[in-house]
């Protein structure tokens, strides 16, 4: 039975339900922790069987379904997929286990990847000189031009709501930019797709195509994860699994994948 969540006693149930797993569902994690009692753009409810016990959780944010549970064998499909058949949404992300039994409901009518969650807390550890430095309101406006400039971001959001969601998580505390800068202009960037206290999401590190080959991927990817070290934040990230070279770039820099997620976009 699904229930909507409206206390805060509730959220502390979903992140003791969730436990040292977060690892396995990290947006899931910092989301339902930041705006799990429900904001205009955000909704949560938890599957509780006749005993009143967790069987998964369940977060709109904006147009994308996140999905968890502890029992990714053997947590009742059609229940996952009647949920997903009534609720108006573009992507759908969860634990690649059930993600796989979800697919063969789902058709033809989704896109559908698979992604390493990589462990960074090796990375960022030397003390160098960066070029990047933390962004700022007004660099946000730059930043989603560049990321609307990648097929992966255009076929995923509308630039308005692209720019609606980064300018909420930043006025809010809850997300981070980073950036390089050169002739003026931003031509790299990096984000914290969620932060929460000891912890953090590290992704959408684009390079503009003319200022590619210039270690500047890196270089802003090793300076997030550097500043998030000193405030004592543990961190993970995302590589597809078709990404091989990047998956063993980040391996050479002590990366390591500890779970994996599914995520489809509807065509």
């Amino acid at each position: 039975m699904l229930k909507k969540v409206n206390s805060q006693s509730t959220i502390a149930d979903i992140v003791g339900y969730i436990g040292d797993n977060y690892k396995a569902t990290p947006y899931m994690y910092v989301n339902v922790q930041k705006y799990g009692l429900g904001t205009e753009h955000v909704y949560t409810w938890i599957d509780v069987n006749e005993q009143n016990e967790m069987l998964g959780v369940y977060l709109l944010y904006y147009d994308c379904i996140h999905f968890y549970t502890n029992n990714v064998d053997e947590y009742p499909i059609e229940v996952l997929y009647e949920f997903v058949k009534n609720t108006p949404h573009k992507v759908i992300m969860l634990q690649k286990t059930i993600g796989d039994r979800l697919e063969g409901l789902l058709g033809d009518s989704y896109y559908s990847e698979r992604n390493h969650v990589i462990d960074m807390d090796k990375v960022g550890l030397e003390e160098r000189e960066y070029r990047s430095a933390i962004a700022t309101r007004d660099d946000v406006y730059q930043i989603v031009e560049l990321l609307m400039s990648d097929a992966e971001y255009i076929n995923v959001y509308e630039k308005s709501i692209l720019e609606a969601q980064m300018l909420e998580r930043f006025d809010n505390h809850f997300s981070r930019y980073f950036v390089v800068k050169m002739d003026g202009k931003v031509v790299a960037t990096c984000s914290t797709y969620g932060e929460v206290p000891g912890f953090a999401l590290v992704g959408g590190t684009i390079v503009h195509p003319d200022y590619r080959r210039r270690g500047l991927a890196g270089d802003v990817e090793n300076y997030a994860c550097h500043v998030l070290e000193e405030e004592g934040k543990s961190r993970v990230g995302f590589v597809n699994f078709h990404n091989t070279a990047s998956l063993a770039l980040h391996e050479k820099i002590g990366a390591y994948s500890v779970a994996a997620l599914a995520k489809f976009v509807k065509k």
